[in-house]
């Protein structure tokens, strides 16, 4: 596993929603989907298999629009960590050719097969995180973020980390680590959990009421 550590200045940006109206609006019905700048709206952009977009929009409790739109608005954007691993996709597909001669490219390759263990990769640095900075110990972790309107590709790009899209060789994870404002919790119906598994032992992440 390659991980780094970066204090980072989330980039953020508001739906227009947001702006002019001051409420949280159905991304479906909105009228300007399309032009919204909000790295939110890319959870109902068309992909490949799903022309609606993210099928987990509207329906997981973490997902928009049941979480809070800004991520300033429940974290405090003044100290906040990235921790980012590297997952070697080229390495991983070779080891699968060679474990498993018979698999089609397709499943060698296939984002269910790998992802899981790319996060849990960053989970355990999340971990470990924790127990190198003890001073951060009331700190939350989380990977919900351009849906909580954070521009990734922008505030990892101020910090030296590029990030490219669709991945080739290898692929980042990436957590924002930052103390919660303790008011957000109830106003926007979250808890703080923290993590025994051994990925994620001590790990204090965001859970919905």
């Amino acid at each position: 596993m390659e991980k780094e550590i970066y204090k980072v200045e989330p980039y953020i940006i508001y739906p227009k929603c947001i702006l002019n109206d001051g409420i949280q609006g159905n991304c479906f019905e909105c009228a300007d989907k399309q032009k919204c700048l909000s790295p939110r709206s890319m959870c109902i952009n068309a992909y490949k298999g799903h022309k609606n977009g993210c099928p987990n929009f509207g329906k997981v409790p973490t997902c928009p629009p049941h979480i809070p739109s800004m991520y300033d608005q429940i974290f405090d954007i003044s100290d906040v960590y990235a921790v980012v691993t590297k997952f070697y996709l080229l390495d991983y597909f070779n080891k699968r050719r060679i474990k498993n001669p018979t698999l089609a490219e397709g499943q060698i390759r296939n984002i269910r097969a790998w992802q899981p263990i790319a996060l849990k990769e960053n989970d355990y640095a999340v971990s470990e995180f924790y127990r190198e900075n003890p001073d951060k110990k009331d700190y939350v972790s989380t990977r919900m973020l351009e849906c909580m309107g954070v521009n990734v590709i922008k505030t990892m790009k101020d910090v030296g980390v590029e990030l490219h899209f669709p991945v080739q060789d290898y692929a980042y994870r990436i957590s924002f680590i930052a103390r919660v404002y303790k008011e957000a919790l109830e106003k926007y119906g979250f808890q703080i959990h923290e993590e025994t598994n051994k990925y994620k032992k001590g790990v204090r992440v965001l859970r919905k009421i």
